[in-house]
């Protein structure tokens, strides 16, 4: 996944402000989608979207801030960007604390609008790159066998092999094999390689 197959989804009410929206990124090289509502939009939406949202704050329907909390919801990897230009200090520290990369407050500058659709492609690029990796290390730790997942986390937890044979009840020789399968299927070379794997699989949030 590439910036250069992304879009910027255009959510605005307006007509005049998606036209001007529309000509900034076209004119920088960038696939736009436009939609006159919110509800419009997330219509639209799949799972193969990909790119950010530019929404307005203040629209009929659906406002910007309801919907990034249905974005929330659906746990749609697509980062936000909203536009008012009267947004009060409660609505903006909950845009903020959700994710959203800015709150752009009208009048502002094509450099201003430009630079932050950048960061929403960066941050989606950013995203995916992440879910790729932890999509992969789920399914090697799912190729282990429970007597494998015993030894990897004692392997993490610091025990030596001395330690992990006595407390499985296993020979030294099954915790050498299953050491070596443990450090093989998760393609690691070594036990604080593995708890790092381990710990960004803690980390991410429940998908």
């Amino acid at each position: 996944m590439t910036q250069r197959d992304a879009i910027v989804y255009l959510v605005d009410d307006d007509e005049s402000v998606l036209h001007s929206q529309l000509e900034l990124l076209t004119a920088a090289g960038i696939s736009v989608e436009s939609f006159s509502s919110a509800e419009a939009f997330l219509k639209s939406l799949t799972t193969r979207s990909a790119g950010c949202v530019v929404t307005d704050l203040k629209m009929s329907g659906m406002s910007g801030l309801e919907l990034q909390r249905k974005l929330i919801a659906i746990n749609s990897p697509l980062p936000l960007i909203v536009v008012s230009g009267h947004a009060n200090v409660p609505t903006t520290v909950e845009l903020m604390e959700n994710g959203a990369i800015t709150l752009l407050q009208k009048p502002y500058d094509a450099h201003e609008f430009l630079d932050a659709v950048q960061r929403g492609l960066d941050q989606f690029v950013e995203n995916r790159q992440r879910s790729t990796e932890l999509n992969s290390i789920r399914e090697r730790m799912a190729s282990l066998s429970e007597g494998e997942m015993s030894v990897l986390r004692l392997m993490i937890a610091g025990r030596p092999n001395k330690v992990i044979s006595t407390e499985l009840e296993i020979s030294m020789r099954t915790v050498d094999r299953r050491r070596s399968i443990v450090l093989e299927k998760m393609q690691v070379d070594s036990a604080p390689e593995l708890a790092r794997l381990v710990t960004l699989i803690e980390a991410a949030p429940a998908s």
